[in-house]
Formats: structure tokens, sequence, C-alpha cells
């Protein structure tokens, strides 16, 4: 007796404290307990969007989307590595500003990509899309159960460039990794057409093929700055290469007309101080009377001292800025650089002095505080070979409407860029400086420019910038190799092999 009635009051404790628990679940808790049922079992997550593609002129892959499957992300990927990299830019994952900026307007995801560098991140906004979303039913343990509902992502616009893929890949092959930059556009419309700088970097190792250490080495690498496209953000003194602005200049403003010469006497003194032509400090000769046409094929410097005297800065600036130096080109791309065209004024703000004949000596051959980037020594180069029409440089491929009517017409006489562009087709002429185009099948005009870096070494920047055919120009191509030594033996023949390839092709 006593064994049944234990049972049967642990039976009765037992149903008496299952009742209170029932009790409190469906009365006393039953709100707190349904909602909390209910958060649990909808969850929302993300569908991430593709960017939109990035192709070059001909439809070429140069950046795409792909989808990884198994960690639900997509990665980009360059199908053309280093020799695009520096155009391209690369992606990686958003960060704690990025969230915050809230950039195009839109929410980021966490797990979002950001365009870093290049079109990507000129462009990004325009490649990026618009992440879907899906609301899903799970069980208490997590599990998928259903979905309630879903919202699909939008991919990103496609971009398309003005670049051809394969010429860029040409080009970057001819730097053979020195530090140098090959540049070809078309002078009528003002596309970029090649865009190379070396070294480069492989955008695949920061997001398609995640490389942490190749990641760091780029960043560390203050020698070669991998990460710089020294096209748009390179200064150099241009030396030669900016000849032509100061014959322009001359025979617009009437100091000069084709008939005028300036004898050649080796060398001009001032004071204490001695300004020379090159081939007299080479060979000690001198090259008698010189016109303006001869003066761009023997690339004189004395020729080119005296009519920068005539000038005067002033007038020197003047010209300089309307060929586009001490501005950006605006260009669609992050980071170009403006450059400088000094003057008294420029040197007395920024270095507290005064503007000497010899500051005006220097910058008439390119020289002394003058600072360009490539690309305006191509815009340049573009407006000769263009009839005095200044095309906008630009890397995308844009409609035959606007492409026209953005251009500037500088009105520089028929008869000033007869003369100046005879002087750059004998340049590269049997008696002129640029020797590795003698003899081409394709007529070129050309300049050639060893410009001093001015950092009391005695190595030399070596330039070339040309136009071809001759008379009526489909590409202009401008080469620099940084301290590479004279322009003609060393930017010289990478002209010559891309301008071959090219006429050979096209």
């Amino acid at each position: 007796m006593t064994k049944y009635f234990f049972l049967k009051a642990g039976l009765i404790f037992s149903l008496l404290v299952l009742l209170a628990i029932t009790i409190e679940l469906s009365l006393i808790r039953h709100s707190y307990y349904k909602s909390l049922a209910i958060d649990n079992k909808l969850t929302e997550i993300s569908l991430l969007a593709p960017r939109g593609r990035i192709l070059d002129r001909k439809g070429r892959e140069i950046a795409v989307s792909v989808y990884q499957e198994d960690d639900n992300l997509w990665k980009r990927k360059y199908p053309y590595g280093q020799a695009m990299g520096l155009i391209s830019g690369y992606v990686n994952q958003v960060n704690e500003d990025d969230l915050k900026e809230r950039k195009c307007g839109l929410e980021f995801d966490h797990m979002d990509l950001i365009g870093r560098g290049g079109v990507e991140e000129k462009m990004d906004c325009s490649l990026r899309g618009k992440n879907g979303r899906r609301l899903i039913e799970v069980d208490a343990l997590g599990r998928y159960v259903r979905e309630l509902g879903r919202e699909e992502p939008v991919s990103g616009q496609n971009l398309t460039l003005s670049l051809d893929a394969y010429w860029q890949e040409q080009a970057f092959q001819l730097l053979n990794g020195r530090k140098a930059v090959l540049l070809v556009s078309n002078p009528k419309t003002g596309e970029v057409l090649v865009m190379a700088s070396s070294p480069s970097f492989d955008p695949n190792n920061f997001s398609f093929n995640k490389n942490d250490i190749a990641v760091n080495n780029y960043l560390r690498d203050d020698s070669n700055f991998p990460l710089l496209n020294r096209a748009i953000a390179g200064r150099y003194h241009p030396g030669s290469v900016f000849k032509p602005v100061l014959a322009v200049a001359g025979l617009e403003s009437g100091v000069i007309s084709g008939e005028t010469t300036f004898e050649d006497t080796g060398f001009i003194r001032v004071g204490d101080y001695t300004y020379s032509n090159w081939l007299w400090l080479k060979e000690r000769r001198t090259e008698g009377q010189v016109n303006v046409v001869k003066a761009l094929q023997r690339s004189n410097d004395v020729f080119f001292y005296k009519l920068g005297e005539k000038l005067g800065v002033d007038q020197i600036k003047q010209w300089a800025v309307r060929f586009g130096y001490g501005l950006k080109t605006g260009i669609e791309l992050p980071g170009e650089l403006a450059g400088i065209v000094p003057d008294a004024q420029w040197k007395k703000e920024t270095k507290g002095e005064t503007w000497f004949l010899g500051n005006t000596y220097h910058l008439s051959i390119g020289q002394g505080d003058l600072s360009v980037t490539p690309l305006q020594i191509n815009q340049m180069t573009n407006i000769i070979a263009n009839d005095g029409i200044k095309c906008p440089m630009t890397i995308l491929a844009l409609p035959e409407n606007e492409k026209r009517s953005r251009n500037e017409v500088l009105g520089i006489k028929k008869q000033t860029l007869t003369l100046v562009k005879e002087g750059m087709k004998r340049a590269c002429q049997k008696g002129g400086t640029g020797w590795p185009l003698f003899g081409m099948k394709t007529e070129v005009a050309c300049k050639t420019g060893t410009a001093e870096v001015g950092d009391g070494t005695n190595d030399t920047h070596a330039w070339m910038t040309a136009f071809a055919p001759a008379d009526n120009p489909e590409i202009s191509i401008t080469v620099i190799v940084e301290r590479g030594g004279e322009g003609s033996d060393i930017a010289g023949p990478i002209v010559k092999d891309f301008l071959e390839k090219w006429f050979e092709n096209n």
C-alpha cells in the first residue's frame, strides 16, 4: 500500500507540474513565444547582383563576373591580366567607410564588391547592379522549409571601351617590363586605342585568384610603383617633344614666319650661364642658318632658345595651355594629374624667386619646371595631326555625334600647321633625328625628345611622339621610357615596331 501511495502521489505531482507549464506557455507567455516562433521562421537572404562586363571596342571581355556557387559569390575575372590591369582597375569587398558612404545612392551588402582604380572605380555606379533578396521560412533548427518571396537581382550595365585589347597586349609586350608608357589614339576622335603602362599588376590577384602575398608586394613596391598608371599620373619633363608648341606659338603670333632663320652658334651665353645645342655638346658642330622646319627636323635648341626669348614666357604659357598642358584631359580614369606650366607668377608663389631669361630658355626646350603627362603629349600630337582641332581624350566608345559635339577648333592657320607637319615629317626622314623611322613604307611625322631628369644625375627620359600616315593620320603614338637614354635610340625602335605591326594588320 505504501508503495502504491507514493507512485500515485508522484504521478499526480507530475501532472500538476505539466499542467502548470502548459498554463504558462499557453496563457501567461503565449504572446511572447508566438512572436518568437514567427521571428525564427522568416529569414531574408541577399542575392548579390553581378557587375556589368567591361568590353573592348570589338566586344572582347576585359572584366567579367563569374558565379562561385560553393561561397554563393560573384568573383571578378580579368582575362588580360597585367596588360589591362591599370585600365580595368580591380574590385574588392566593401569596407566600413564604403558602407557609410552609400555611394551611387544604394545601400551596400557587406559581401558587395566595389571598384578600386581604373574604370572599375571611375564607372562603379554604372557597373554596379542592384541586389535582389529571398524571403524564406526555416524550422527551429534553421533548416530550409520553403520560399515565401523573391526579388531578382539586376545586373550592372556593360561598359564598352575605346581600347583594342589585342593591340594593348602587343604594346605591353613591346615595353618588356621597362618603366615606360605606350599610348595610341585616333587623332580625329580623341579615342584612346592603347594605353600601356609598365610595370603593371594582375587584377586577378585582388579577386578571382586572390593572392595576398602578391597584393602586398604591389603595395610595397616603391621602386616600380606597379599600381601607378604612368600614362596619366606620371609627370615628366617633356624635353624636345614640347617644341611643336613653340613652333605654333611663334608662327601664330607673327614672331617668326616660314622664312625666318636664326643662326645656330652652338650655344648662347647669358652672364655666367651657357645654354647649348645638343649637337654642340655631342659633336662640337653647328648647323648654320636654321628655319622652323629645319629646327623641328633637327630639334635645334638654339633656334628654340631664341624663339622663346622673342615670345616671352606669357605667350609660351598661353599656347601651352591651349594645347592642354597644365590641365587634366578629363579622361575617364581616376588619378589623372594636370602637370605644371610655370611662369613668373608661379615661380614667385612656389619658390619665392624671380623669373629669369634662363627660365624662359629652359621652358622653350621642354625643361626647367615644366612637367607633363604622356597623355598630354599624345593630345598635342593629335591636335597637330587633326589640323588644329582638339578632340577630348576618351577611353570610352562614344557615339559619333557625341564625339564631334565635344571638339574644339583652336583656330590655327593652315600655313602654320603645314610648316609644323613638314618639320615633323622630315624629323623621321634621312637627316632628321628620328632615325629608326627612316625608310618606313608608311610616311610618318614625328618628334623625338631626350629630357633631363633634373635630379642631379645624367639620366634622361627617352621620348618619341608621332602620327601616321603623315598626310591622312589614322593614329598617333607616344612613347616614353623612364631614364631610358636618348629618345631616338630607345623610344624610336618601340614606335617603329608598333607602327610596322599596325599597318601590316590594318
